[in-house]
């Protein structure tokens, strides 16, 4: 049983006084504080300010039921432990009452046992409730904290070409995560991925892949296939418990290549600047990381046009390339902000999907104009 410094106040709700009065004298003897109305609207603005943990209510009253008020208390504190005050065994009173989670009900005329043992379980479940809404607010302040880090760790930079993304986590923390490293001789590095799961573990797990990420980049030996490998080795003999699709890009804007190694990632879309054709890196889909450490990520080197557009996503915004998002990127005209003409048509797609709750999984999307 929870251990109080002070026994709670509880509320009776009756519009009979003499019950009132009773039902006072035999819970004050048992050592806690009372306040009774015999106006049930006048309890319920009580209520509505102290919030007691235990409310005795009757079901009969003319100006307004315990069974009208019941749902009214429930909605204001859902903790709060209801026990309904009767003199009558009416099955449909019974099921209406829990139906609206009433907690327990007394029967008059009162037995001070019953009433004891009643109101115990009411504090010892009272008190559950309020440690496990403890814990979760505690909970949802540390994911809104990990979910603030992690999109810190996802800054795209300032590049010489348009450069635009996303990530939207499905809730708080997001399994889905990207890196874009500018290099010199206008070169571009990108990894995407995708851990297994959602929730704090794999956005530290993500944290842990961009942190390898930019310690590669800054060795001067940058090949695609090495980056999978190195990753993968970590996520089978460091991490043991995920698996990850992820891609890796090294975008030469210079020479207009673009040279990739995919681990089981969906197939970017290269989309031509001045046509409504693409192409599909659609080549060496490799095996997903994470569950073979000795397995090694072959290297794929298309040419692009300047001002062609690269869109790297992950299955929680496409399923396939022959989606009718595809089509809808494919009709936006020509022109200098194109890129960002996409973006916007994404963003509707993704915002219809976030308001009639069809998203079933973390969305992430880079666009970078070549």
């Amino acid at each position: 049983m929870p251990d109080y410094s002070f026994k709670p106040e509880i509320l009776i709700i009756d519009d009979d006084s003499e019950i009132c009065e009773t039902l006072e004298l035999l819970v004050n003897g048992l050592g806690y504080y009372v306040r009774y109305f015999t106006n049930p609207a006048q309890g319920l603005e009580y209520f509505e300010r102290e919030l007691n943990p235990i409310v005795f209510l009757d079901v009969n009253m003319p100006q307004m039921s315990g069974l009208e008020l019941l749902p009214k208390i429930k909605g204001i504190d859902s903790k709060t432990q209801v026990l309904m005050i009767t003199g009558e065994r009416d099955i449909q009173t019974v099921v209406t009452s829990l139906y609206h989670r009433a907690t327990d009900f007394i029967l008059k005329p009162f037995e001070i046992k019953s009433i004891e043992n009643s109101i115990a379980r009411s504090i010892e479940y009272y008190g559950f409730l309020k440690e496990k809404e403890s814990q979760e607010e505690a909970l949802t302040r540390d994911l809104r904290l990990a979910s603030r880090i992690q999109s810190k760790t996802m800054n795209l930079p300032k590049l010489s070409h348009q450069l635009l993304g996303e990530i939207i986590p499905l809730s708080f923390v997001s399994g889905d995560f990207y890196q874009v490293i500018g290099l010199e001789e206008d070169q571009t590095l990108i990894l995407m991925g995708d851990i297994e799961g959602h929730g704090v573990t794999s956005g530290l797990i993500s944290i842990l892949m961009t942190t390898i990420h930019k310690e590669i980049s800054r060795s001067g030996q940058i090949h695609p296939g090495n980056i999978l490998t190195r990753l993968n080795q970590e996520l089978c003999h460091e991490i043991g418990t995920h698996s990850m699709t992820a891609i890796s890009l090294l975008v030469d804007h210079k020479n207009q290549l673009i040279r990739y190694a995919r681990g089981g990632f969906p197939f970017p879309i290269l989309f031509k600047k001045d046509s409504d054709q693409f192409e599909v890196l659609q080549e060496n889909s490799g095996q997903i990381l994470g569950i073979l450490d000795s397995i090694t990520f072959s290297e794929k080197e298309i040419s692009a046009n300047a001002g062609d557009t690269l869109l790297i996503y992950s299955d929680g915004l496409l399923g396939s390339t022959s989606h009718p998002l595809v089509q809808s990127l494919l009709q936006i005209a020509p022109g200098e902000d194109r890129t960002m003409r996409m973006k916007n048509e994404i963003n509707t797609f993704t915002d219809f999907l976030k308001t009639y709750s069809k998203a079933q999984d973390d969305i992430g999307y880079i666009l970078l104009e070549i």
